[in-house]
C-alpha cells in the first residue's frame, strides 16, 4: 500500500510538473506572441498564433497580432479572418477595421470594403473613399471578331461604362454598348434581303449593389438589348436577382435571370463562387454553374483561373462548356444571343495594372454551328480594355 502511494504521489508530480511547462497558458502566449511581433516573425508567429488557439488560448490582442503577421505578408484572406475574431469580441475595435478595409481593397473588393470605413478614421485612407457619394469607375472595352465562313462578317463590339456610389453601401454602374455585323443567311425565309443582313445592335447595362454588412451583398441588373434584322426589330430584357456573400477566402454568389429575348420568355439559375486560395490575388478562381430554360433546359459551367505572373500583371484563361444560345455571363453583363449557337467557347488575357488604370488585352476562341445546319465554323476574337477605379 506504501509502495502505491509513493507511486501516485510520483506520478502526480510528473503530471504537475509537465502542466508547469505547458508553453501556452495565458501570459507566456501573450508574452511569446508580443516576443515574436517586435521581432517581425510573422510566419513564426501565425504558426504559434494557431497553436495557441487549438491548445485553448484564443483572445482579442493575439488575433489582432495574428492579423497583422497575415496583412504583412500579403496573406490577406488569413487577416480577414484574424480580425473578424476581433471584432466577434469588440464590434467596434478600429483598428480590426482598418486592416479589413484594406485587405478587401488588396483582394479587389472595393464595394465590400466601404462597409469597414464608418469605424475608422485613418489618416491614410484617401479623403476621395471617404466621400459619400462620388464617381468610382471608368471603362471602355472592345472586341474584333473574324469568322472562318464568308457568309458571317467580322462582327465588332464596343461598351463604356460608369460606376458611381450613392453611399459607401449603395454603388451603381452604367454601361452602353453597340454591336455590328453583317451576314448572308437563306434560312432566315421571313427576312428581307436575306442575303445583305445588317445587324446594328444597341445595348444599355445597368447594376446595383447593396452592401447590407461586411459580408452580405444584394445585386439587382437590368440589361436592354435591341437588335434591328432589316425589317424586324427585338427589344430585349433582362433582370437579374442576386444575393452573395464575402467569406475570407471564398464568396458565394446566387442569382436569377429573368427575362424576353427574341420574343421568348428565359429564365437562367447562377451559382458563382470565388476563390483565393492564397489569401491574395496571386492566384484566384471564379467558378459558375449555370442552369437555363428557354424552351429546353441546359446546364452550362464555366471557369476562370488566374495568376500574377509579374508585379502587377495577370494571366487569366476562361472556358464556358456546353452548347448555347441566348446565355447571359457576368451579372447579365454579357448575352450571346447571336443567331448561330456556340458549341465551345474559351479564351486568355493580360491585365496590366497601372496605378489606378487596369489595361487588358486577350484572345477568345468559339467555335459556333451555322443556323438551322450541322456546318461548324470558328470565330477567333482579339479583346481590348481600359478602365480606372476610384
Amino acid at each position: 500500500m506504501r509502495i502505491l502511494s509513493l507511486l501516485f504521489l510520483l506520478l502526480a508530480g510528473f503530471a504537475t510538473g509537465m502542466h508547469a511547462q505547458q508553453p501556452f497558458s495565458y501570459g507566456q502566449t501573450d508574452s511569446s506572441s508580443y516576443a515574436l511581433y517586435q521581432q517581425g516573425r510573422w510566419k513564426e508567429l501565425l504558426q504559434f498564433g494557431k497553436q495557441a488557439v487549438s491548445a485553448g488560448q484564443d483572445f482579442p490582442l493575439l488575433r489582432m497580432r495574428m492579423g497583422y503577421a497575415a496583412f504583412v505578408t500579403g496573406r490577406y484572406s488569413e487577416a480577414i479572418r484574424q480580425y473578424e475574431k476581433v471584432l466577434k469580441e469588440d464590434a467596434l475595435n478600429e483598428t480590426a477595421h482598418y486592416f479589413i478595409y484594406w485587405s478587401r481593397i488588396n483582394l479587389g473588393q472595393s464595394v465590400v470594403a466601404m462597409a469597414s470605413l464608418p469605424y475608422t478614421q485613418a489618416a491614410d485612407i484617401p479623403v476621395a473613399q471617404r466621400k459619400i457619394s462620388a464617381v468610382e469607375s471608368a471603362e471602355a472595352e472592345f472586341s474584333y471578331k473574324q469568322n472562318s465562313i464568308t457568309d458571317r462578317g467580322n462582327p465588332f463590339y464596343f461598351r463604356a461604362g460608369l460606376g458611381h456610389r450613392f453611399s459607401h453601401r449603395v454603388h451603381m454602374e452604367h454601361a452602353l454598348a453597340v454591336y455590328r455585323q453583317t451576314l448572308n443567311e437563306p434560312g432566315l425565309t421571313a427576312v428581307n434581303n436575306n442575303d445583305d443582313i445588317s445587324i446594328g445592335q444597341f445595348e444599355y447595362y445597368n447594376r446595383v449593389r447593396i452592401q447590407l454588412d461586411r459580408h452580405w451583398q444584394l445585386k439587382g441588373a437590368w440589361h436592354y438589348v435591341r437588335t434591328p434584322f432589316n425589317n424586324f426589330s427585338y427589344n430585349n430584357h433582362l433582370l437579374l436577382f442576386g444575393i452573395k456573400y464575402h467569406g475570407a477566402y471564398a464568396s458565394l454568389q446566387a442569382d436569377l435571370v429573368l427575362g424576353r429575348i427574341t420574343d421568348s420568355s428565359s429564365r437562367q439559375f447562377n451559382l458563382e463562387w470565388q476563390w483565393f486560395p492564397l489569401g491574395n490575388m496571386k492566384v484566384y478562381s471564379f467558378s459558375t454553374a449555370m442552369l437555363r430554360n428557354r424552351q429546353t433546359t441546359d446546364f452550362h459551367y464555366r471557369q476562370v483561373l488566374g495568376f500574377q505572373v509579374y508585379k502587377n500583371t495577370w494571366l487569366e484563361g476562361n472556358i464556358t462548356t456546353g452548347p448555347f444560345r441566348n446565355l447571359a455571363e457576368n451579372d447579365a453583363l454579357y448575352l450571346y444571343n447571336a443567331i448561330d449557337p456556340n458549341k465551345v467557347k474559351a479564351g486568355a488575357a493580360l491585365y496590366f495594372l497601372v496605378g489606378k488604370t487596369r489595361l487588358q488585352i486577350g484572345y477568345t476562341y468559339e467555335q459556333r454551328e451555322r443556323f438551322a445546319t450541322k456546318q461548324l465554323f470558328q470565330q477567333h476574337s482579339i479583346n481590348g480594355g481600359l478602365s480606372w477605379t476610384l
